[in-house]
């Protein structure tokens, strides 16, 4: 048995060192070239042969230092479900005054060709910019000629100037990944604290000092300290959908800066404690100076609301705000624009206006304080250490009646006892002199949406006619509110297909006043199907959900819905002269805490039938334990729903 195990480990062992033997770029070997599946996930489309990333510190021109990052990667094409990887992104953040820059990039894709290897470079002229946002921008680029059994590899180059921003590595992708490595050589000034997210080891880890060359900075000589990391047959990433962020989840390593050590001796704390965090913010230009500002501010112009009681004076702030200030879209926990560029244009980023919305409150004896959060989108926050980046917005928090509120005055269509979708993420870190204080981002209010169909069937020409009316609130108010907003045309086309008139519009009510239901309603028709007489129609007229968005065979994280939800349907159907009621969808109760859902039918006269049906979210996350129960619900709910009422001539009237 332990001869075994030896042999093993010895297998092991050589295919760690083996895939550490680096290959060259250009060069294939025959393994790549015979590779037809994955071995270890035989239907994925696509396989990373390999991926290795290298972080480095190199002498900068002014003196100091820069981080130099390379990727070198290979791909394996095996169907037209793995042509999306060769679309490459290269993230590279930026700042008013530097940027981190994308260089040597280099490609080729491999196809086997009338019995010889066909190799196409990737084109650099094809290679794009674009900006993400205040502090990010990306390259993109298409490898060529990919088709099926191609084999595509890059390769490339970023130089960073931001120290804060040693470069992360993800092990895992969207396809399965036969080796990842990453290699990060550490200098004696810089020190940083690594966290592995998604596997408690790697398979390979060696941690050495490089004695090849001597390097010195300020008189001082060191050599580098390199860690290498490397996993073995990884697993495509698949469960994306329901959770808070892909980031949250994938196997990936994290670097934080700690400290920074001066060759003079002094030390620089980047990571101290959650009070020194607070206390640090509170001192910086463009957080807490930028309160102070707005606070003065806000006595001389803005302290009009100071005699109403608590809850109308926050209201009344809040809708002064909303009505006054424009995001720009931009995200971030610092003011983008100084207090008075922003007056000027009334318009900034999330920290401009809800840190204004701060200063405001206190002016009129408000208790509030801001609140640094991390989006769904950013990844959740971890409280193990203290770290600035980790948070990417800002919010506030009152005590009005002896109860918190937390506050984000950006989003007209948001109701004002609650924040954005986006924000309920965890926990969220106040930002209070001399103290560590956390408070959980969550929301206890449901959103509703009712859906009203009164309709009556039309024999001769096979359709049915009527009215559709809903009705929305919470969260669901909010996305139907901002989408019909943006584009009244294409919240319309979303129901083109279930039958509204091309011709007909779309009747609002409620846009502008987010504490009130949205409405809206319109005129439709549709199509009938009609077999040997038998009139089919299905009672809510194809509106409810039509197919279960639970396809996963196994999860093995949490379902998050971000609230929780419920919607119903009512349908008044007329039913044609001389027609009766041939089949009619039992009465069904499926009813447990964190599930409901129900289904009513009946006969109110000769010609009307009324059925009703609701279902409903009691949670707003459920473990990975509950999918199945989840999926068998969902199941329920769409047959349910969607279920077929058929009518047939009645005979007696017939005969009379």
């Amino acid at each position: 048995m332990k001869k075994c195990i030896v042999i093993f480990l010895l297998i092991l062992s050589t295919q760690i060192f083996a895939q550490n033997k680096r290959p060259e770029f250009g060069h294939l070997s025959p393994n790549d070239l015979q590779l037809k599946e994955c071995s270890f996930e035989k239907e994925a489309p696509a396989v990373v042969i390999f991926d290795y990333g290298d972080s480095r510190f190199l002498h900068a021109s002014d003196g100091g230092f820069y981080i130099q990052f390379k990727r070198h990667t290979r791909i394996k094409i095996f169907n037209e479900g793995g042509y999306d990887q060769a679309e490459i992104i290269i993230p590279l953040h930026l700042s008013d005054t530097r940027r981190e820059k994308a260089t040597n990039i280099k490609g080729y894709t491999y196809n086997w060709v009338e019995g010889g290897l066909q190799q196409t470079p990737l084109d650099i002229t094809q290679i794009y910019e674009e900006k993400v946002s205040e502090y990010l921008y990306q390259k993109k680029f298409a490898m060529p000629q990919v088709k099926d059994s191609s084999i595509i590899e890059f390769t490339y180059t970023i130089e960073s100037p931001f120290h804060v921003h040693f470069r992360d590595w993800e092990f895992q992708n969207d396809i399965p990944t036969i080796y990842s490595q990453y290699t990060a050589a550490m200098i004696p000034f810089y020190s940083y604290r690594y966290r592995l997210q998604g596997t408690s080891k790697t398979d390979l880890f060696k941690s050495y000092e490089k004695q090849s060359s001597d390097r010195s900075f300020a008189g001082i000589k060191f050599h580098d300290m390199i860690y290498e990391f490397g996993l073995n047959n990884v697993p495509s990433f698949m469960d994306e959908s329901y959770i808070t962020s892909r980031n949250d989840y994938v196997i990936k390593i994290d670097f934080q800066l700690v400290e920074i050590t001066h060759p003079t001796g002094y030390k620089q704390r980047f990571m101290d404690t959650w009070p020194k965090l607070a206390n640090d913010l509170l001192e910086y230009e463009d957080f807490g100076k930028y309160i102070k500002k707005a606070t003065k501010w806000a006595e001389k112009n803005a302290s009009q609301y100071a005699a109403m009681p608590e809850d109308e004076r926050v209201n009344a702030i809040i809708n002064m705000v909303k009505s006054t200030y424009k995001w720009n879209y931009y995200n971030g926990k610092y003011a983008q624009k100084d207090f008075k560029e922003f007056q000027k244009s009334l318009t900034g980023n999330i920290a401009n206006i809800n840190l204004l919305t701060l200063g405001i409150l206190k002016a009129n004896n408000i208790d509030a304080e801001p609140v640094i959060i991390s989006t769904r989108q950013h990844g959740k926050v971890t409280n193990d250490f203290p770290y600035s980046d980790f948070f990417n917005y800002v919010l506030t928090v009152v005590k009005i009646n002896n109860q918190y509120l937390l506050i984000d005055a950006t989003d007209p269509f948001c109701p004002n006892q609650l924040i954005p979708s986006k924000c309920i993420n965890g926990i969220g870190f106040i930002v209070k002199k001399d103290n560590e204080a956390w408070v959980n981002i969550e929301t206890s209010s449901p959103s509703l949406e009712k859906t009203t169909l009164k309709y009556a069937i039309n024999p001769e020409e096979l359709t049915i006619q009527g009215k559709c009316e809903k009705q929305s609130t919470g969260y669901i108010a909010m996305n139907q509110r901002s989408d019909f907003y943006s584009s009244a045309d294409n919240f319309k086309n979303k129901y083109k297909e279930i039958g509204i008139n091309e011709d007909d519009d779309i009747v609002v009510s409620n846009l502008m006043d987010e504490n009130k239901p949205f409405k809206f309603s319109f005129n439709f028709n549709q199509k009938i199907d009609v077999i040997e007489d038998q009139i089919i129609i299905h009672p809510f007229a194809h509106f409810p959900i039509k197919s279960n968005p639970f396809k996963q065979n196994k999860r093995t994280l949490p379902i998050d819905i971000v609230n929780k939800k419920a919607y119903q349907y009512n349908a008044i159907i007329e039913i044609p002269e001389g027609y009766k009621i041939d089949v009619l969808p039992q009465n069904k109760i499926y009813n447990k805490s964190d599930l409901q859902l129900s289904f009513m039918a009946q006969q109110t006269d000769k010609n009307k039938l009324q059925i009703f049906a609701s279902y409903k979210f009691n949670q707003s996350t459920y473990p990975a334990s509950k999918y199945e129960d989840l999926k068998e619900f969902m199941n329920k709910v769409t047959q349910i729903l969607n279920s077929k009422i058929v009518l047939v001539k009645d005979e007696q009237l017939t005969m009379k």
